[in-house]
């Protein structure tokens, strides 16, 4: 979600695009006036000439966290409809080289190329209009390369849960880690802009005490409201709820920040395939407890590798509605996963369950087209068994 405040009713969906488009404005006013729409400034990163780059985004980072933590924990902001894409570790980490060469040999990034275009920079819009040509030779290239485009899967990670700390403890190591790098950095370009006949970065003490003392002080509060009670009751005697395959695939199409995905099987064996999205915890109680502490405000879908009696007891605890997968993965695998078979002589439901399932497996598993399997099925059998009848139309 855009703007995750919705649930207090203060933005409306045409106000949260309105509010999500005014941020963008200001934001590439900010990356202007802070000297990225010239690819000398950004450059000089590399060089160790001029560190802006990294002081600018570590202070985006480091007020984007902790004003997060912060509302979190006072119950404004409700981070669990916040979109974390999945983390696919080895593509990620080459796309990642690849940027940063991208980056230094243009001088440009996406963001800050679109920023330099605005400002009116030819070669801003080369390093653009490369960009949208490496976009589009990987769409044609996609196929030979798709085993490793998936590779590494290891579903939507977050640092703290990964670590098992609060939110807030992140936050507040953030805020160090970007103290540390700013005063790491205004040593390197004391050290290297001179070699280079740059004149040293201007950095006032005075800025630098209220920029971090900001920092620390933020930090601080969002720590307090570790204190705080919790923002959800936990439902007692809740009734256990059953969902089938077809039906949790309709919703994750529909609506997937609707639902929290947890994968209770080992996580060896979840690397080997589990439902999109999917939050691998384990199957020992210290997974069933990090489900259960998950934010009330989607719906919790649990599931192994076949049917759940019950759910753990550890993931009972958990404050919003709880679902079982019917079936578990094998039964996602059977219904979702596999091509759909249509019947002989189908009645209206049966075909519209029949286009429903395959549209499913398209969906899924990324089949080339829904029509293709439809026309081989049922209507060039009926001709084959009456042979001697034929002719004509």
């Amino acid at each position: 979600m855009t703007f995750p405040l919705y649930p207090h009713g203060l933005f409306g969906t045409y106000a949260g695009l309105l509010v999500g488009t005014l941020v963008g404005v200001a934001f590439g006013f900010v990356l202007e006036r802070a000297g990225f729409g010239r690819a000398r400034n950004l450059a000089a990163q590399f060089y160790l000439t001029d560190l802006r780059v990294l002081k600018v985004m570590f202070s985006a980072i480091v007020t984007a966290c902790v004003g997060m933590a912060f509302l979190a924990g006072i119950g404004v902001l409700d981070l669990a409809l916040i979109t974390v894409p999945e983390t696919f570790l080895w593509p990620q980490l080459v796309g990642g080289l690849l940027l940063g060469a991208g980056f230094i040999v243009s001088g440009y990034c996406p963001g800050t190329g679109v920023v330099a275009v605005a400002s009116g920079n030819l070669d801003a819009v080369a390093a653009i209009g490369g960009i949208m040509a490496g976009s589009l030779a990987f769409g044609f290239g996609y196929g030979p390369l798709e085993s490793f485009y998936k590779s590494g899967a290891m579903g939507v990670v977050r640092i703290d849960r990964l670590l098992g700390v609060p939110i807030s403890v992140v936050a507040a190591a953030v805020v160090a880690m970007a103290v540390g790098a700013f005063l790491g950095g205004e040593k390197l370009e004391a050290i290297f802009a001179p070699r280079q006949g740059e004149l040293v970065p201007a950095s006032p003490a005075r800025v630098k005490v209220r920029v971090f003392s900001g920092f620390a002080v933020v930090a601080a509060l969002a720590l307090v409201a570790l204190a705080l009670p919790a923002r959800h009751a936990v439902l007692a005697a809740k009734p256990e709820q059953r969902i089938s395959a077809v039906a949790l695939a309709k919703d994750l199409v529909a609506s997937p920040q609707s639902w929290w995905v947890v994968d209770l099987r080992p996580e060896a064996v979840a690397e080997k395939g589990r439902l999109p999205g999917a939050i691998v915890v384990g199957p020992e109680e210290k997974g069933a407890a990090a489900a259960a502490n998950l934010a009330a405000t989607r719906k919790l879908v649990i599931y192994s590798q076949s049917d759940l009696a019950a759910p753990p007891e550890g993931v009972k605890r958990f404050a919003g509605e709880i679902y079982v997968l019917k079936g578990g993965y094998d039964a996602w695998k059977a219904e979702v996963l596999t091509a759909p078979r249509a019947e002989e002589n189908p009645t209206a439901a049966q075909s519209a369950d029949f286009k429903v399932r395959l549209a499913l497996y398209a969906r899924y598993t990324g089949a080339a087209s829904t029509t293709g399997p439809a026309r081989s099925e049922p209507r060039p059998a009926a001709p084959a068994a009456e042979p001697k009848k034929g002719g004509g139309c």
